[in-house]
């Protein structure tokens, strides 16, 4: 009874680092697990808020695209206003 009590002592002994080491592996292995997972948590919410930033913008094109004619109509009214001075001074106004 005696050389069993020595063997389980030395065998607890032995497996004690084999238990420390399992449960830091776990501990590791469970912090990752949480981490990934917020972090997944937190690019669907990201994904989420740039759709919808991308809808807004779409709706912001659409409403400003006529905007890029703008450009033309002053380019054509400058135009005109100078062959309008142009005319007045050969009319001698």
């Amino acid at each position: 009874m005696n050389a069993f009590v020595a063997l389980n002592e030395l065998g607890e002994s032995h497996l004690g680092g084999w238990w420390v080491g399992l449960i830091i592996g776990l501990v590791v292995v469970v912090v990752v697990v949480v981490v990934v997972s917020v972090l997944l948590v937190l690019a669907s919410r990201i994904n989420g808020q740039a759709r919808a930033a991308t809808r807004e913008l779409e709706a912001i094109r659409s409403t400003t695209q006529p905007l890029v004619g703008l450009r033309r109509t002053n380019d054509t009214l400058q135009s005109i206003l100078r062959g309008a001075r142009t005319a007045r001074g050969a009319l001698g106004g």
